[in-house]
């Protein structure tokens, strides 16, 4: 797939958003679908220069707020699939819209839709994962608004509000360059192991696979013939100690052994 395809593909689900930032991570998204948890949904809708956050049940508004300022929920790719809800169900994160040269994020409290936290950052950063016991943020950040397929991943402290200095990487491949745009997603029961899959208009299309305990992550790319804009429709999953990538049709394209890494067809 060419980059231009790539661009245009994700050009067209921020047309589709009302309002979006921090793409090509996650896309912080007014006005779709939201988180879901369970049979709610947390959704964030403009209003005026501030940001309305509601809570919905079958359609209707349980309860609301507004929010200082211009956020939106973190989207992952472009199927609607919103991010950022504490594995305890306490808070969630919003992403602040385009901002030169600075990030904002908010944590509210899902019991009142109160802000519970505020974090600011120099740079363009976007929301990726939280670990388990919701004390460290992890983040995408761009190093560069030109160049916004190349990326590293960071680690927020929450309880002493510092950025880490160092990246989450891959310490077994030191030459692999995190690059490409967000297809899939899965995680462990326990919160702990995050996998995204991303398309890689650069080269081979993998999984990263992030340790949301220990800090650590390991890439595993994997062949694909073809058009990589499929992958947008694959699905990811989560089977003992297996990651299974399934195509549209969900046959299973790809098996990853979640202890070695090693990739498999069957």
């Amino acid at each position: 797939m060419t980059r231009s395809l790539v661009l245009a593909l994700f050009a067209a689900l921020l047309l589709a958003a009302p309002a979006s930032a921090g793409y090509p991570s996650t896309v912080a998204v007014q006005g779709g679908q939201g988180i879901a948890d369970g049979q709610l949904r947390y959704t964030a809708a403009k209003a005026g220069a501030d940001t309305r956050v509601s809570v919905v049940n079958a359609g209707a508004v349980v309860r609301s707020a507004t929010v200082d300022g211009a956020f939106g929920i973190a989207t992952l790719g472009v199927h609607d699939t919103g991010i950022g809800l504490f594995r305890d169900r306490s808070a969630l994160v919003l992403q602040s819209l385009s901002r030169p040269g600075t990030t904002t994020f908010r944590i509210l409290k899902t019991g009142d839709l109160s802000v519970a936290d505020t974090i600011t950052l120099e740079g363009i950063f976007a929301f990726d994962a939280l670990s388990p016991d919701g004390s460290t943020l992890y983040l995408v950040e761009h190093r560069s608004a030109d160049d916004v397929e190349h990326y590293i991943v960071r680690a927020y402290d929450l309880a002493t509000h510092t950025l880490r200095p160092s990246r989450i990487a891959d310490k077994t491949q030191k030459t692999w360059v995190m690059q490409g745009f967000p297809a899939a997603r899965a995680s462990t029961a326990d919160g702990r192991w995050v996998y995204t899959m991303y398309v890689n208009p650069g080269g081979f299309p993998f999984v990263h696979a992030l340790d949301t305990v220990k800090g650590v992550a390991h890439c595993v790319g994997f062949n694909f013939r073809g058009d990589q804009s499929r992958l947008l429709n694959f699905r990811l999953g989560v089977k003992q100690n297996t990651l299974v990538i399934r195509q549209s049709d969900l046959r299973v394209y790809r098996l990853i052994d979640r202890t070695t890494w090693a990739v498999r067809r069957k």
